[in-house]
């Protein structure tokens, strides 16, 4: 089941690093990306799922594959993929880096939740990103856009989550659930490229062209400028950081000459269930 997110305003996908005001001077270290990690989605669909009444607390999200940016208007329909850093590489031969004028930026305070206060010195910026700045830059009068994911659905839930509008991102931000119709994906196909979506947890490297994992590996080559790896956390499980693995960016195509399906369903990597290390065909 295809569901597109798309949020209500502007959002927050930040990739680490730390924003924050000092007494000297503004100062922000942030990593801010145009799609979210897979653990945002992950957080995202659990919250849906949970409210909804389809899956228990405690047990596991469905898998899902993604993300990827999807817009259409009347005539035209595109998929783009994530190019890190900062980019989106579409299947409209479109490739766009996302400019510092489609953020807001926000002066926030840290609260104490518990005593419902503020903490004292804790100030900190927050990059908040317009998606439809991007939608309309990759298409004129985009119609509908946003965060496209594959979740392992069945179809009789449709009804339960079409509509939903759940907190997503950074400061919880509201965006709303699309299921959508997507059964030409095939059609939207055109450079036969295997590209790595989201960054794929993998063994340290020992060379630059291959990635292993478990018994397997994949030879990669850089789409544009290099390949490039970044310790990544998986996100917050019941209210605990869960580890910090080595991930592959998703810069890099997949030199795969067979079997492109089956990576494409399987993707790359360790816990591909959650959204890591997905693979596109665009």
């Amino acid at each position: 089941m295809y569901l597109l997110i798309t949020p209500i305003s502007s959002t927050i996908f930040r990739w680490g690093g730390v924003s924050s005001i000092l007494i000297s001077g503004s100062i922000n270290t942030g990593y801010y990306e145009p799609l979210p990690l897979p653990s945002t989605i992950y957080g995202f669909l659990k919250y849906t799922l949970v409210i909804n009444n389809i899956i228990k607390d405690n047990d596991p999200v469905p898998k899902f594959r993604g993300p990827l940016f999807y817009v259409e208007s009347e005539t035209e329909k595109v998929l783009c993929v994530h190019s890190y850093p900062q980019k989106l590489r579409c299947n409209n031969d479109i490739n766009i880096k996302t400019d510092e004028g489609w953020y807001e930026h926000r002066l926030g305070i840290g609260l104490d939740r518990k005593k419902k206060i503020t903490k004292e010195g804790y100030i900190y910026m927050e990059k908040m990103l317009n998606l439809q700045l991007i939608a309309n830059k990759i298409i004129s009068k985009a119609k509908r856009y946003g965060v496209l994911i594959d979740v392992s659905l069945d179809e009789h839930v449709k009804d339960k989550i079409n509509g939903f509008v759940a907190p997503f991102g950074g400061e919880s931000r509201p965006a709303k659930i699309q299921v959508i119709d997507f059964d030409d994906v095939g059609k939207l196909i055109r450079r036969n490229e295997v590209l790595l979506a989201s960054p794929a947890i993998v063994d340290p490297k020992d060379d630059d062209n291959i990635v292993s994992w478990d018994d397997k590996k994949v030879n990669i080559e850089a789409i544009e400028g290099k390949i490039t790896y970044r310790v990544v956390s998986l996100g917050f499980e019941r209210g605990k950081r869960s580890q910090m693995k080595l991930g592959l960016m998703p810069t890099v195509k997949l030199n795969v000459e067979v079997n492109k399906n089956s990576i494409f369903q399987e993707g790359i990597g360790y816990l591909t269930d959650r959204g890591w290390g997905s693979v596109c065909i665009i």
